[in-house]
């Protein structure tokens, strides 16, 4: 593994590591023990009579790990959420409470009163009113746009480029599905000239708007004036002069009719991150199929960190996990890095007890350096234990 890669691993405990570290992380990823109580021991012990100090000694040392506009991810189940989020409102500050998401997961069917598909990951801010200034939105891609998008590009493509030939094979596809799609998406049911998807929409300035435009538009066929909306138009001149440059302004049949708005649909392909989410857990199936890697104690989504990753991080942010366990959080950014380009850089934690580290954190590495490149490197220098005092 490289010395000079992008993504570290730092062996110990992380009580030991983190106050060696430096900051500022944009992100720092939190997979605590969920003090099950039950079989399965990790590298730290599942079974907490103290949970709430063994987390309170390590989540003491985040404040000054995170930057300015940072964020925290933490997983967590049933049992230790309340304590978590007490934990977390006394270091990081209740103000910073950003939200929970429930992911639903999986039916367990062996369960006998109550089948629990559901984790948490529990968001707070460094700093909730510094993220929010810095203009900071955080926005999760549609499945059901990018379908619909798709539907229409293959109807341009077949019918090579004929606008209204393309339209109609569009709304013949779209007919069917108008019942189950959100009413908001079907009304995106145009192609443009340019093969693009869109709706029109009210040309017209609210009342409480200050900036607005009431210049006369001139018909691209008559040449004479079109109506102009009463209170003018939602835009200024200098907007309206890019929109017409950019095609996105419609017209109609002639002069009488007042000209729309257009709304392209691939500007609108994300929606803010809902805090509920349905993924089938994948975790444990993905890690029996890198080789070499051996088994371990319900191993992370990469799909579910890849996608919270995205959304409240930037191409280059710097991330830190210290409960790195089978690495699923390196694997996620050097994904992420390959698809896009970015610069993620993560700093994980891992401690180097009952095999983990030789039996599945570096197979998994070095598997996933075959696939995305050199770009781990793992430090077998152990962090210095703390000085107890007689």
């Amino acid at each position: 593994m490289s010395s000079t890669a992008p993504h570290h691993v730092r062996l110990g405990d992380n009580l030991d590591v983190l106050p060696e570290l430096d900051g500022p992380f944009d992100l720092i990823y939190l997979d605590p023990p969920y003090n099950t109580g039950g079989r399965v021991v990790t590298a730290y012990d599942d079974a907490r009579d103290d949970w709430s100090a063994f987390m309170a000694a390590r989540l003491a040392q985040l404040p000054r790990l995170l930057a300015t506009t940072g964020i925290v991810i933490a997983s967590i189940d049933d049992r230790e959420i309340h304590h978590l989020r007490l934990l977390l409102d006394e270091y990081l500050g209740a103000d910073n409470f950003v939200g929970t998401v429930v992911w639903d997961g999986s039916t367990i069917n062996s369960a006998h009163l109550l089948s629990v598909s559901h984790d948490y990951l529990v968001i707070y801010a460094a700093d909730l009113a510094a993220l929010q200034a810095s203009g900071t939105r955080w926005r999760q891609e549609r499945p059901d746009a990018e379908m619909v998008l798709a539907a229409a590009a293959d109807a341009w493509s077949t019918a090579g480029g004929d606008r209204a030939e393309a339209q109609k094979r569009f709304r013949a596809w779209l007919a069917p599905r108008r019942a189950t799609l959100p009413r908001g998406l079907t009304e995106y049911d145009r192609i443009d000239g340019r093969g693009r998807l869109y709706r029109v929409s009210d040309p017209g300035a609210p009342s409480v708007q200050k900036g607005r435009s009431f210049r006369p538009l001139a018909h691209p066929v008559t040449g004479q004036v079109c109506p102009v909306p009463k209170r003018g138009w939602r835009m200024n001149d200098a907007s309206m002069d890019r929109m017409l440059a950019a095609g996105m302004i419609e017209f109609g049949s002639d002069h009488t009719t007042q000209p729309k708005l257009k709304r392209l649909l691939a500007d609108n392909a994300t929606a803010v991150p809902r805090s509920v989410f349905r993924q089938e857990r994948e975790g444990a199936r993905h890690l029996a199929s890198i080789p070499g890697a051996g088994e371990f104690p319900f191993p992370k989504d990469a799909d579910v960190l890849a996608r919270w990753f995205d959304t409240v991080t930037v191409p280059d942010a710097r991330i830190l996990d210290p409960f790195l366990g089978s690495g699923t959080t390196i694997e996620v950014a050097m994904r992420l890095n390959a698809t896009d380009g970015g610069t993620r850089h993560v700093t994980g934690i891992a401690l180097d007890e009952g095999g983990t580290v030789e039996d599945v954190l570096a197979p998994r590495l070095d598997h996933c350096e075959q696939v995305y490149g050199d770009q781990v490197s793992l430090s077998r220098e152990e962090a210095a234990a703390p000085t107890v005092a007689a």
